[in-house]
């Protein structure tokens, strides 16, 4: 006789990994933004909404993300935010968790400027080399940008 159990306990795994809203892999210099269509060469701005179904959305740039989450709030609900750490391209911070910084002499793809870092130290550390705002997930968010940079 064949147990259940076995079949329904796979069947709950298989459910609750099939939607991972982990990172997705991106392909730079072949994925292109989903705001502005720019390809993304760039590791160190690159950025991604993750959908509850697991569905990535990628951008060449924090702002581009900030305004393509806003833009489509409604739809998004659920979805993780990831941003690239600026000193350890790879490292997908989660974006509202992140600490940024609008620099004054490190231009971003779409000219914002916005970096993001783990944390506040090392916002702070960044910021004794280089001129710069700091700024949270709160100010990012509400970003609008310039339409010369579209």
């Amino acid at each position: 006789m064949i147990s259940v159990k076995p079949i329904f306990f796979t069947g709950i795994f298989l459910l609750l990994t099939a939607c991972s809203q982990e990172p997705a892999t991106i392909h730079y210099g072949n994925d292109e933004c989903e705001h502005c269509k720019m390809m993304i060469t760039d590791s160190r701005f690159a950025s991604q909404i993750v959908t509850d179904k697991g569905k990535a959305y990628t951008f060449d740039a924090v702002e581009c993300m900030a305004v393509y989450q806003r833009q489509h709030s409604n739809e998004l609900e659920g979805a993780k935010l990831w941003v690239n750490n600026f000193d350890n391209p790879g490292e997908w911070l989660e974006a509202p968790k992140a600490q940024y910084i609008k620099s004054d002499v490190i231009k971003s793809p779409m000219g914002e400027s916005l970096l993001a870092l783990p944390s506040q130290v090392s916002a702070e550390k960044h910021l004794q080399q280089k001129p710069g705002k700091l700024l949270r997930w709160d100010d990012v968010s509400q970003i609008k940008m310039h339409m010369s940079n579209m």
